[in-house]
């Protein structure tokens, strides 16, 4: 079987070279979807060092979305506790049935004047990759590339972590431009306004929740319901996909019974 380049890879080969009570550092909170047989987590990690305010966003993405099976690990690490501006990424998984794992990595090189961002990602498909540690030291990564994000520039799904601590006031607008993980393509002009207030039921239960919406270009609206205790409790994507809060067992459940059906 001829083993066929990501859109990841063929991207890099075609480049020149808010109050927040999500904050339990350490905690992983799981969110788990019928519709698309499987689940989000997210982690946030704050730094212990007084002298460091940069904080570690883990994302696990088990889901399939209009028949694309998206199956990967995305690491952030972002200037601040807002999360917002982020140093480097880290990515590994798959994006597609019919294609082999990749590990890749991004680091922020510089920001110029207008706050444009430079960053050198580098990868290798899984397979491909060494090792042993003797040699991983002097091995380079067979795809490099150097890309120019702009400012603002925060991966689709560290959204999740970040709208619990916006605002309750339909005054203001979050603007911001999502990276795509997956394919490192940028959608610009994104924007998240605040709704009010809903009764939504929650696993069984009608709670009072804040509601969002995240809209773009080309894209449907997302919602996201947060609980009065900045708490995200569900997410609906592209008008069919609900994620709603559960547990690490009910999530490893729900991709289980995905993968038998």
């Amino acid at each position: 079987m001829i083993k066929k380049l990501p859109l990841l890879i063929i991207a890099l080969l075609s480049i020149n070279s808010f109050i927040f009570s999500q904050n339990n550092s350490g905690k992983t909170y799981w969110y788990t979807s019928p519709d698309s047989n499987g689940y989000i987590s997210f982690q946030r990690i704050v730094s212990d060092d007084k002298s460091d305010s940069s904080t570690i966003l883990n994302t696990k993405v088990r889901a399939s979305f209009d028949g694309e099976i998206l199956n990967f690990d995305l690491s952030t690490v972002t200037e601040t506790e807002k999360m917002i501006f982020a140093k480097s990424f880290s990515f590994h998984g798959t994006i597609g049935a019919k294609i082999e794992p990749v590990n890749f990595s991004g680091t922020k090189i510089k920001s110029d004047k207008k706050d444009i961002s430079f960053w050198h990602f580098k990868g290798d498909f899984v397979e491909d990759m060494e090792t042993d540690p003797d040699i991983q030291r002097f091995n380079f990564a067979k795809y490099n590339a150097t890309l120019k994000l702009p400012a603002r520039t925060i991966p689709s799904f560290n959204i999740w972590a970040i709208i619990p601590r916006l605002p309750f006031d339909r005054k203001g607008t979050f603007k911001f431009n999502a990276l795509d993980e997956t394919k490192l393509y940028v959608k610009k002009n994104q924007t998240i306004n605040y709704l009010g207030t809903t009764n939504t039921d929650i696993n069984g239960k009608k709670i009072k929740l804040h509601k969002f919406v995240h809209q773009g270009k080309g894209m449907l609206p997302a919602y996201y319901w947060v609980s009065e205790d900045r708490e995200l409790m569900q997410v609906l994507l592209d008008n069919k996909y609900t994620f709603t809060i559960s547990s690490k067992e009910a999530a490893l459940q729900t991709e289980k019974s995905g993968k038998s059906e």
